[in-house]
């Protein structure tokens, strides 16, 4: 109601200015053209408030549209604001810290105690293919294949027990048959390093620019650091590949060679590091036997 005698004063109103401008602006004496010029005003005056309403609409789109490309612009810069559109699907991983397990890492058995320390975390992918290739040994008539096929499906179902930690089974792509491939092309997709100590799978990686993390390389930067010169005390325990060669280990495992050390097997004897040699299968040390303190007596 309040909108039609606002329609109906402005077009009297803008009819009498119409009058005006015909006769005295113009200054037109035939009623003609007074006519038309009053009925022409009062319909602009009529239809005034579509035409501020129109106005203010377009303003108000016009500024919207400004903002959002002045947002769009500045987002690639500095500047963490969502882009203004009806496209919201993510571009990111769903996966947090996403790393991707191959067969020989299971079947090893390291990767759980390294998650129990909590230096793993995050979500461990592991194809469905290698669920198969795991399987396929446990069922093998091959004692020793069986034997690695069970412990990798424990280490799995061990993992899975973890806090703190997420094991995802990610449904095999392509041809079974080549693992490998398969989980090169995994980790591609998923843009997540590959946890491996098979040696051909870690070169085949690195060539098609896939992370890859050793656990070896991960086992020999936490060995024990010895100089030669050191002197050290261990348990001679086999006889070595040279005559007259014992062997011994540190508590990490290191293999230490010693000269003349195989008529101590069984005892542990305090031996001097020589030199440390490191091979592709390890750190290897090579020691001779510690010569016994002269008496103060003969050094005078």
């Amino acid at each position: 109601m309040k909108i039609r005698v606002l329609r109906f004063i402005l077009a009297v109103v803008f009819g009498f200015i119409g009058a005006f401008v015909a006769k005295v602006v113009f200054q037109s004496q035939q009623a003609f053209f007074i006519v038309l010029a009053i009925f022409s005003f009062g319909i602009l005056g009529f239809i005034l408030p579509e035409v501020i309403e129109l106005a203010g609409r377009a303003g108000i789109v016009a500024i919207a549209a400004q903002i959002a490309k002045y947002l769009q612009e500045v987002q690639g810069s500095h500047l963490s604001v969502p882009t203004l559109g009806f496209n919201r699907k993510k571009k990111t991983s769903k996966y947090t810290n996403a790393q991707i397990l191959d067969t020989s890492v299971l079947i090893d058995g390291r990767i759980l105690d390294i998650a129990k320390t909590g230096f793993l975390i995050g979500t461990l992918i592991v194809s469905e293919s290698v669920i198969s290739e795991l399987q396929s040994l446990a069922d093998s008539a091959d004692n020793l294949k069986r034997g690695k096929g069970r412990r990798g499906l424990d280490m799995l179902s061990d993992l899975q027990k973890q806090k703190g930690l997420k094991v995802v089974v990610f449904p095999a792509e392509g041809d079974s048959a080549k693992v490998d491939d398969l989980l090169v092309a995994l980790s591609r997709k998923l843009k997540a390093p590959l946890i491996t100590l098979d040696f051909n799978l870690l070169k085949v990686a690195k060539i098609k620019k896939v992370k890859v993390l050793n656990i070896n390389e991960l086992a020999n930067c936490l060995k024990t650091v010895v100089l030669p010169g050191e002197k050290i005390n261990l348990e001679v325990r086999d006889k070595g590949s040279g005559k007259d060669q014992g062997v011994g280990y540190l508590a990490d495992g290191t293999m230490v060679v010693v000269e003349g050390g195989i008529s101590y097997k069984g005892e542990s004897i305090d031996v001097e590091v020589l030199r440390v040699l490191q091979t592709a299968a390890g750190r290897m040390v090579f020691a001779r036997l510690q010569a016994p303190d002269l008496p103060d007596m003969l050094r005078k």
